[in-house]
């Protein structure tokens, strides 16, 4: 293929996670025009620190809406103010139905809007898994208004409630009695997050350690798989980092799993994000997230498989993703990992760039806040004070850097 060729290649993105900001390097890098299309720059400023904010840059054309997930007015921006486009992308979970129906609307490449649907309805994802064979988890769907009549010997105390729709450990907790299920509630009901629906699915509590496969799906029942992630948890739902590749002594159930889920929603096209619980009678799923993993999570694949996963989400869009082989082998561990606070508090001093880059494998940092920012109570994936990105010969190694890095941050930071 000739540069000349790739320089006509327009891929439009709609919105934009962590993730996606590399995304939009690649492209720049393979020469490609790129547009983003957007009803908030605000809300990047909240998800991304502002060393990674300014890849933004990069994009060609940044396209504001009053509502990015109305599909007639995107399209008709595409139509009247772009014009020919050779793939609509996302990496944000807020938009990946959205982009789906586009890609049909517009006879582009790109997942089954139905797969989608199923995926982020957290309780017909649960009924989808019974119906289909794949596993039984006793789960129940109320709306805040049902709260009176919630019969508490229905529920499966210890249990896990998060919202039907939702993203970012967002009004995910485990309950122990109906308080704590009244207190979940009444959280959820100050949130004012994007795509967080208020109804929300009760499931039996799974005990063990949360992990994810992350997938690249070709075509109908054709997963490539790039590996397994390990999951820091706190507060038994908020994720705090991640390593990778995870050697399991039973990975291949893992991901038989994994890809159970996506055959039986229906996903055949794009990346996925499969959580489960490795529990005593073996794996159970949480969620499949139609989107390569986010907050960093892309960065650390690509440092350990030495190969773009967002690239290839962008080349498989645009009908140009050899697979014939294998795409994906693991050259060396990487892994990252946040530090949080959790009572919250005013940030009154941290340690510089220059000596956290200088601890063992630290290739990348962000700080998600800065001296003389309020940091609130922890209660999400927006309470994360500075993130690192680390590398080490094998995935444990990997991990024991990024833990030892952000000891190091902990110890020179001041919050009070």
């Amino acid at each position: 293929m000739t540069k000349q060729t790739l320089k006509t290649k327009t891929v439009v993105f709609i919105e934009t996670n962590f993730s996606g900001l590399y995304a939009i390097e690649y492209c720049r890098n393979q020469q490609y025009n790129t547009v983003l299309i957007t009803d908030s720059y605000e809300r990047f400023k909240k998800w991304f620190p502002d060393s990674a904010l300014c890849k933004l840059d990069l994009v060609n054309q940044i396209i504001k809406v009053s509502d990015s997930n109305d599909v007639t007015e995107v399209l008709n921006v595409i139509r009247n103010q772009i014009g020919d486009v050779d793939a609509v992308v996302t990496f944000a979970e807020i938009r990946t139905k959205t982009t789906a129906m586009l890609c049909r609307e517009l006879g582009l490449k790109g997942s089954n809007v139905e797969a989608i649907e199923l995926a982020q309805n957290k309780y017909q994802f649960r009924q989808t898994l019974r119906d289909k064979g794949v596993e039984a988890v006793e789960s129940l769907q109320f709306n805040p208004s049902d709260m009176a009549l919630l019969d508490e010997s229905t529920i499966p105390f210890p249990c896990f409630i998060k919202p039907v729709q939702g993203h970012s450990s967002i009004g995910a907790a485990v309950c122990y009695s109906m308080a704590d299920i009244r207190r979940t509630m009444d959280l959820l009901a100050k949130t004012a997050e994007d795509c967080i629906s208020s109804s929300v699915v009760i499931e039996e509590y799974l005990i063990g350690n949360l992990l994810s496969v992350e997938i690249l799906t070709t075509s109908a029942g054709q997963h490539q798989i790039v590996g397994i992630s390990d999951r820091d948890i706190i507060q038994q739902s908020i994720e705090i980092g991640a390593s990778f590749p995870l050697r399991h002594p039973f990975q291949d159930a893992i991901e038989k799993k994994a890809c159970a889920a996506l055959d039986a929603i229906g996903y055949d096209f794009g990346a996925s994000h499969v959580e489960l619980i490795m529990t005593k009678n073996g794996p159970y799923l949480v969620e499949v997230n139609t989107r390569v993993g986010g907050s960093g999570h892309s960065v650390m694949l690509d440092l350990a498989t030495a190969r773009s996963i967002v690239g290839d989400c962008i080349e498989l869009s645009l009908g140009q993703l050899q697979v014939a082989t294998t795409l994906y082998n693991h050259v060396q561990g990487a892994a990252w990992k946040c530090f949080v606070y959790p009572s919250g508090g005013l940030i009154k001093a941290r340690p510089t760039l220059a000596s956290i880059k200088e601890q063992a494998g630290v290739t990348d940092v962000w700080f998600h806040h800065d001296v003389g920012d309020e940091v609130g109570q922890l209660n999400s994936n927006f309470h994360w004070v500075a993130q690192v990105m680390c590398t080490g010969k094998e995935q444990l190694d990997a991990k024991n850097n990024a833990h030892a890095a952000i000891d190091f941050i902990a110890a020179n930071t001041i919050i009070g």
